[in-house]
C-alpha cells in the first residue's frame, strides 16, 4: 500500500515537473532570431518568407511615419523675390512667417542710406548667387516722379539662412514731398513740422534695424557727411532697451555695423584716403557702443582693431584692377565676411528664426510706446 502511494505521489510530481516545464518552455525560455550570414542562400520556408515580407513592411511603415512626423526643411517655400515686411506706418506684415524655419542658425542683415546710394543694388548682388536682381532698384520713372523705389522694409531670406531687410531712404525728400503733398489737404495744426516728421520716421525706422539685425550696412555714395553719422548715433541713443526686467546682468544688444562707400572713384582707393576714412569714424564713434571693429573689411585676411569698411567702386576697368579689386571679388568677399560673422544674443533667451519675426514685432511696439521718441520730437526746432 505503501508502494502504491509512492508510486501516486512520484507520479503526481512527475505530472507537475511536467507542467511546470512547458510553462517555462512557453514563458521564460528566451527566443533567439538568427540571421543568415551575407551572400548564403539558405532554403526558406514559406512561413518563414512571409513573416519576413511582414516585417519589412512593417519597418517601411514605421520608417514612413517617423519621416513624416520629422521636420523637413525643404518642405518651406523658397523666395525667387523680396516681399514687404514692414509698410511704410511701421505696420508689420505676415506673409514673411511662411518662408522662417524654427531653427537658430540665421543672420539679419539690415541696409540703411539715403536716396540713390545703391542699397537695393548691393543687396541684390549679396544675394545674385540664388536669385538675380532681387530687390528692386530705381528707374527712369521714379527719377521723374521723384518717388522712393523702396517704402517701409523688404524682406529676402536665401538657403543659407541670411535674412536681408532693404529699408526705404533715410531722410528722403520724396517723402517730405508726399508730407507736403498730404499737409495740403490737412489742417496746419496736424503737421507742425514736416522735416520733423520725415526725420523721426527715419530715426524710428533705424533704430528698428539696430534692435534686429546682427549686421547694419550704412551706405553712402560720398566720402561722409557729419550729419549722417550724427543721425546715426542719435538712433543709437533712441533704441529701445534689449534688457529685460527678469534678466538684470543681460547686456543690452548692440549690432555690428559696416560703413560701406559705393561708386567711388579711384582716388577713394589709394591708402591715404583709407586712412583718412578710418581716423575719422574712430573718433566720431568713440563713445558709441555700436560693434564697430569686427572683421567687415576689405583685407585678405581678417585683422582685429581694423574698421569694418568697404569701398565698392563706381566703373571697374583694366586699369582700375592694378589698384583695388573688381566689384564682383569685393561683392563676393562682403558675403563671405557676413556669413561668418559672430552672432552676439539679442534677448537673454536664443532666438529661432520665428521667434525673431515675434521679437521684431514686440521692439516696433517698444519704438511706437516710446517716451524718448515723443520727447525727442517734441524738443525738435
Amino acid at each position: 500500500m505503501n508502494s502504491r502511494k509512492t508510486h501516486s505521489t512520484l507520479k503526481d510530481l512527475d505530472s507537475m515537473d511536467g507542467d511546470s516545464r512547458a510553462r517555462i518552455k512557453v514563458v521564460d525560455r528566451p527566443t533567439f532570431i538568427l540571421k543568415t550570414r551575407e551572400g548564403e542562400s539558405r532554403a526558406v520556408s514559406p512561413s518563414q518568407r512571409n513573416g519576413s515580407k511582414r516585417d519589412a513592411d512593417y519597418q517601411s511603415t514605421t520608417f514612413s511615419k517617423s519621416l513624416d512626423t520629422r521636420p523637413v526643411l525643404s518642405t518651406r517655400l523658397e523666395m525667387t523675390n523680396a516681399i514687404k515686411f514692414m509698410d511704410e506706418n511701421m505696420q508689420l506684415m505676415e506673409n514673411p512667417l511662411d518662408y522662417l524655419y524654427d531653427q537658430q542658425d540665421f543672420v539679419v542683415v539690415g541696409c540703411i542710406g539715403t536716396r540713390g546710394v545703391g542699397k537695393s543694388t548691393i543687396l541684390s548682388m549679396l544675394t545674385s548667387n540664388y536669385v538675380a536682381d532681387v530687390f528692386a532698384t530705381q528707374t527712369l520713372s521714379h527719377h521723374e516722379s521723384g518717388s522712393n523705389c523702396t517704402s517701409g522694409i523688404d524682406f529676402y531670406i536665401t538657403k543659407s539662412r541670411v535674412i536681408y531687410l532693404d529699408t526705404q531712404p533715410i531722410l528722403s525728400g520724396a517723402a517730405v514731398d508726399h508730407a507736403g503733398l498730404y499737409e495740403q489737404k490737412k489742417n496746419s495744426n496736424d503737421f507742425a513740422n514736416t522735416e520733423n516728421n520725415v526725420e523721426l520716421q527715419s530715426l524710428q525706422f533705424t533704430s528698428f534695424l539696430l534692435s534686429v539685425c546682427h549686421v547694419i550696412i550704412f551706405i553712402q555714395d560720398w566720402f561722409v557727411d557729419p550729419n549722417l553719422i550724427r543721425f546715426i548715433q542719435t538712433a543709437e541713443m533712441l533704441k529701445p532697451s534689449s534688457a529685460s526686467a527678469i534678466d538684470q546682468d543681460f547686456v543690452e544688444y548692440y549690432p555690428h555695423i559696416l560703413f560701406l562707400h559705393n561708386k567711388a572713384e579711384l582716388q577713394d582707393f589709394m591708402p591715404d584716403t583709407v586712412d583718412m576714412m578710418s581716423d575719422f569714424y574712430n573718433k566720431v564713434l568713440t563713445n558709441s557702443r555700436l560693434q564697430t571693429h569686427s572683421g567687415l573689411n576689405m583685407g585678405s585676411s581678417i585683422v582685429e582693431g581694423q574698421l569694418n569698411l568697404f569701398i565698392v567702386p563706381k566703373i571697374t576697368s583694366e586699369e582700375d584692377l592694378v589698384i583695388h579689386e573688381s566689384e564682383a571679388k569685393l561683392i563676393e568677399k562682403l558675403r563671405m565676411r557676413i556669413h561668418g560673422v559672430s552672432r552676439n544674443p539679442m534677448t537673454p533667451a536664443v532666438l529661432t528664426e520665428k521667434n525673431w519675426y515675434h521679437y521684431a514685432s514686440k521692439v516696433i511696439d517698444a519704438i511706437k510706446k516710446s517716451h524718448l521718441f515723443s520727447e525727442y520730437g517734441r524738443l525738435m526746432p
